[in-house]
C-alpha cells in the first residue's frame, strides 16, 4: 500500500495544483473584467462630463456647471469633480497629479490613476475641458473599488470551498482506485513473490486487465513453471543418481554374496552327498524300525532341498554362457510338467497344459529354460497354498521388445498363469532383483525369478509380469523366433 500512497499523494497534489491554478486564473480574470467595466464607465463618464461641462461653462457660466455636477452626483456610485491644474493647493479645484500625469493632460490625453488602497481605495479619470488650448480644467470621475475587493473575497472563498470539496473528491476516488488498481495487484505480486520464495512453485496468479502489473504476473507464472520444472528434473536427476549408486552398491554386495555363495556351495556340496546317501541307505534298511525309516525319508528330502538351494546359488553367481540350438519349447515344458507333477498333487495343485496350435521353434539352451519353466511353475504352485489350477500355454505371436524402438517381430510366448495370492504393486518393480522374495522363511532364496529373467535375456528375450492382489499373477516369457535370428546360432 505503500506504493498506492505515493501514487494517491501524487495525483491528489497534481488535482489541487491544477484547480488551485484554474481558480486563481478565473478569479484574475473576473478581477480584471471588473476593473475594466469600471475603468470603461468611468472613462466614458469623464469624457462625456469633460464635453458637457466645457460647454455649460462657456455659456451658462461657472455656477451652472456646479449645479450640473451636483444633480450628477446625486445616488450615482460615480462621483464627478470639476478640477484645474495650475492653481494652489489651497483652491477647491486644485489637484494632486505627479508631473506625468500632468504633462499627459496638457498634451489632451486622459489620465486614469488609483487612489487610496484596501477599503476607500477609488479608479479615478482625468479628461481635460474640450477645445481648451493651454489645458487649464480637468474633469474628474471617478468610482470605489470596494465592490471589486467584495467580490474578489467572495470568489476567492467560494475558490477555497470549491477546491476542498475537489480534493476530498480527488482523495476519495484516488484511494479506491489506487488501491484497486494498484495497491490489491501489487499485495497479490508479493504475495506470489513470497510464496515462490518459500517453495511454493503450484500456485498461479491471475490479474486481470492488460497492464504491465497484469504483464508481471504472467511472467511470474512463467517463471514459476519454469522453475518448477527445473527441480522436478533435478529431482529426478538426483533421485536417479541415488538409485544408481544404490544398485552399484547392491551388485557390489551380491557379487560379494555370490563370491561367498559359491565357495560355500563347493564345501557343502560333498556333506550333503554324503548325508544323503546316508539318508537313503538308512531309509532302505529293512531292519530298521519305521520310525526311523520315516526320520532317514525327512533327512533325504531336506538333503535334496538344501543341494537345490546351493545350485540355485551357484547358477547366480557363475552362470554359464548358453548353448543356444534350434528347438521346440514343447518338449521342455512337458518334461518340466511331468518332473513336478507330483509336488503338484501334493499341494492341490493342477498343472494344465493348452494344447500348443502354432508352436514356433526357438534357439535356446534345453536345460537353462527347463531350469526357467520349473521356477515359475513352482512359484505358481507356492502362490496357492489352498490349491488350485496352474495354467500354461504356448503359442506365436508378434510383438515388440521393451527396449528396442526396431518394431514388432515373430516371437514364441509361454504363459504360466495361477489363481493365488498375487503380487502387491509396490513389489512388482522388485520382483526380478536379487535375494528380493515375498515367501514365507523357509519357501525361497530371492533368486529364482533373478536367475529367470539373466537366462531370459541371454536368450533374446524378456519376461512380462501382470498381477492382480488376491486374483494371481500371469508371468510371460517372449522368446524369437528362429526367423529372427536368421537361423544363425549365438552359442
Amino acid at each position: 500500500m505503500r506504493l498506492a500512497r505515493k501514487l494517491v499523494l501524487a495525483v491528489v497534489i497534481g488535482i489541487l495544483l491544477v484547480v488551485v491554478a484554474y481558480d486563481y486564473s478565473a478569479v484574475r480574470n473576473d478581477i480584471r473584467d471588473a476593473e475594466t467595466r469600471i475603468a470603461d464607465d468611468v472613462a466614458t463618464r469623464g469624457y462625456g462630463l469633460s464635453v458637457t461641462l466645457s460647454q455649460v461653462v462657456r455659456d451658462s457660466g461657472s455656477e451652472a456647471a456646479e449645479a450640473l455636477i451636483a444633480r450628477r452626483n446625486q445616488g450615482d456610485r460615480v462621483t464627478i469633480r470639476w478640477v484645474a491644474l495650475d492653481v494652489p493647493p489651497t483652491d477647491k479645484r486644485a489637484v494632486d497629479l505627479s508631473p506625468e500625469s500632468v504633462n499627459e493632460l496638457r498634451q489632451g490625453r486622459p489620465v486614469r490613476i488609483v487612489r487610496g488602497s484596501g477599503r476607500g481605495a477609488r479608479l479615478v479619470v482625468y479628461r481635460p475641458f474640450v477645445g481648451q488650448k493651454p489645458v487649464h480644467d480637468l474633469a474628474e470621475a471617478s468610482e470605489s473599488l470596494d465592490p471589486i475587493q467584495e467580490h474578489q473575497r467572495r470568489r476567492i472563498a467560494g475558490v477555497a470551498v470549491e477546491s476542498g470539496v475537489i480534493l476530498a473528491l480527488a482523495i476519495g476516488a484516488a484511494l479506491v482506485l489506487g488501491y484497486r488498481l494498484v495497491g490489491r495487484p501489487v499485495q497479490a505480486l508479493a504475495a506470489q513473490a513470497r510464496r515462490i520464495g518459500g517453495g511454493d512453485l503450484s500456485q498461479r496468479l491471475e490479474l486481470g486487465g492488460h497492464d504491465e502489473l497484469s504483464e508481471l504476473a504472467t511472467e511470474m507464472n512463467i517463471m514459476s513453471e519454469r522453475l518448477a520444472g527445473a527441480r522436478d528434473r533435478l529431482q529426478a536427476e538426483s533421485s536417479a543418481k541415488l538409485k544408481a549408486v544404490e544398485q552399484l552398491r547392491h551388485a557390489d554386495r551380491v557379487a560379494t554374496v555370490g563370491r561367498l555363495a559359491s565357495g560355500v556351495a563347493h564345501e557343502l556340496g560333498t556333506p550333503l552327498n554324503v548325508v544323503s546317501g546316508h539318508g537313503s541307505m538308512i531309509a532302505g534298511a529293512s531292519e530298521a524300525r519305521e520310525e526311523d525309516r520315516e526320520s532317514a525319508r525327512v533327512i533325504v528330502e531336506q538333503a535334496a532341498r538344501m543341494a537345490a538351494i546351493i545350485r540355485q546359488l551357484l547358477d547366480f553367481a557363475r552362470r554359464d554362457r548358453a548353448r543356444l540350438e534350434s528347438g521346440e519349447l514343447t518338449s521342455v515344458v512337458d518334461r518340466t510338467v511331468t518332473m513336478l507333477g507330483s509336488l503338484a498333487a501334493q499341494r492341490g495343485v493342477e498343472i494344465r497344459v493348452a494344447p500348443a496350435a502354432d508352436v514356433t521353434p526357438v534357439r535356446m539352451d534345453q536345460a537353462q529354460l527347463q531350469q526357467v519353466v520349473a521356477n515359475l511353475v513352482l512359484n505358481a504352485i507356492q502362490a496357492m497354498p489352498k490349491g488350485g489350477p496352474v495354467d500354461i500355454e504356448l503359442g506365436a505371436v508378434r510383438c515388440t521388445p521393451p527396449k528396442d524402438a526396431s518394431g514388432e517381430r515373430d516371437c514364441l510366448r509361454l504363459t504360466i498363469a495361477d489363481q493365488g495370492t498375487g503380487i502387491a504393486p509396490e513389489d512388482l518393480p522388485h520382483i526380478f532383483e536379487p535375494f528380493f522374495t515375498t515367501k514365507d522363511v523357509g519357501e525361497g532364496t530371492g533368486l529364482g525369478l533373478s536367475v529367470c529373467q539373466g537366462i531370459i535375456e541371454e536368450h533374446g528375450g524378456w519376461i512380462a509380469v501382470d498381477s492382480v492382489v488376491g486374483t494371481g499373477s500371469r508371468f510371460s516369457v517372449y522368446l524369437p523366433a528362429v526367423a529372427e535370428r536368421g537361423g544363425e546360432s549365438t552359442a
